[in-house]
């Protein structure tokens, strides 16, 4: 009769941690893909970011690879375009940010370590990237080419 009893609790207690496991799914963030309604070049994933620019305490330009993203930032974060290094923490394990409160700028002034939450991600244009990436969009090479063919 015990070893009855004691299945029946497991199994009870199995189908409450599932439902349980079901529900916390459903609430949360999906996994995988990007939220309806959002552009997902929009999106980037911050552990191939390789570099940074600070315009101003409010606004990041990041870089991954030939790729930029314009974050805007909350308030004002005091320090950050004097910063040398700076990390993001995503609040999502293994995800891609892709909008606003997705992750925080984390990053030292002085002694302090400071944050700011991610309230907008922009993917910029090849033009607009061009000029943190140090690369010409595809479209630029072929028409300066042809552009000095035409003056010979």
């Amino acid at each position: 009769m015990k070893k009855h009893v004691l299945l029946v609790t497991l199994l009870v207690t199995g189908i409450g941690l599932g439902s349980l496991t079901v529900a916390s799914a459903m609430s949360g963030r999906p996994s995988q893909g990007v939220k309806p309604g959002r552009d997902p070049r929009a999106c980037f994933d911050p552990t191939f970011v390789d570099g940074f620019q600070t315009p101003d305490d409010r606004t990041m330009i990041i870089t991954s690879g030939r790729e930029a993203y314009k974050l805007s930032l909350t308030g004002v974060c005091i320090g950050l375009d004097t910063s040398f290094m700076v990390g993001i923490r995503s609040r999502y394990p293994m995800a891609e940010v892709c909008g606003p409160f997705d992750a925080d700028i984390i990053y030292r002034d002085g002694d302090r370590h400071q944050s700011c939450k991610i309230t907008d991600v922009k993917h910029l244009s090849p033009e607009e990237a061009a000029e943190y990436t140090g690369r010409k969009p595809a479209g630029a090479a072929q028409s300066s080419a042809s552009a000095s063919a035409s003056t010979w």
